[in-house]
């Protein structure tokens, strides 16, 4: 009977040798995210999670006192970053709306790209959640997104933009990066920076306005004359013979 003990001790000791600290700490979260994804968090354990990793639920209850704190770790946490990121740069006076958009999504992106574990969780579990712990997860998306949405909505006050609904390019700026999650491989071809600054670009040149109307200045009166121009090429179109 003492066997299966032993087996699990030198299985505790080879692990801590090899993962400690916060890659340990990592590696239960990537291994608990997986089981949650597969099985519900209903249906995972704690002794699933250690078992999964050759480890004692001693060593697990070391990192986290219970699942539910693995589960805000992979959704409250990692959500909460992508917050603080997203409203530290739309709080930033020096950042154009060019600018801040590409920040925007290089840091969201590559946040993503770094805990993805994480996203996975939080985008396929929330009917597991707790209402306190929905509530937050619902909350800090809202946050982010608004955050994506007022600066492409500067950009398209200030005429750098296209004319766009700000809310759907929103949207579809935070999917393209959320996504990542899924298809990301860390030993792939391109590093996190690489994907994020190719995400950065794609998201910047989908919304910028073509250069020669772009306003020079960002007030009514180049916006009308960048309408008197619109007017005028429409003219022509329209009554080709005019003067």
């Amino acid at each position: 009977m003492g066997q299966p003990e032993d087996t699990a001790t030198v299985n505790d000791v080879s692990t801590k040798a090899t993962l400690k600290g916060e890659a340990l700490r990592s590696a239960i979260l990537d291994v608990a995210a997986t089981l949650f994804i597969e099985r519900g968090t209903g249906g995972t354990s704690m002794q699933d999670i250690a078992e999964a990793l050759g480890l004692s639920r001693t060593a697990v209850y070391y990192y986290f006192k219970n699942k539910e704190a693995i589960q805000r770790s992979l959704t409250e946490e990692v959500l909460s970053a992508a917050r603080k990121l997203a409203g530290d740069t739309v709080a930033r006076d020096d950042l154009d709306p060019v600018t801040a958009l590409r920040a925007l999504v290089t840091q969201h992106a590559e946040l993503i790209l770094s805990r993805p574990a994480e996203f996975r969780v939080a985008d396929r579990t929330e009917a597991d959640m707790t209402p306190k712990q929905r509530a937050s997860v619902q909350s800090a998306r809202r946050n982010v997104l608004d955050n994506f949405s007022s600066v492409i909505e500067r950009g398209i006050r200030e005429g750098q933009f296209r004319m766009v609904d700000p809310h759907v390019a929103a949207f579809s700026l935070i999917g393209m990066c959320n996504w990542s999650a899924w298809w990301y491989k860390p030993n792939g071809r391109l590093s996190r920076a690489e994907v994020a600054g190719i995400m950065a670009d794609m998201a910047v040149n989908s919304l910028l306005r073509d250069a020669a109307r772009r306003p020079q200045a960002p007030d009514v009166r180049e916006s009308l004359r960048l309408v008197r121009e619109d007017l005028a090429y429409l003219e022509k179109l329209i009554l080709p013979d005019a003067k």
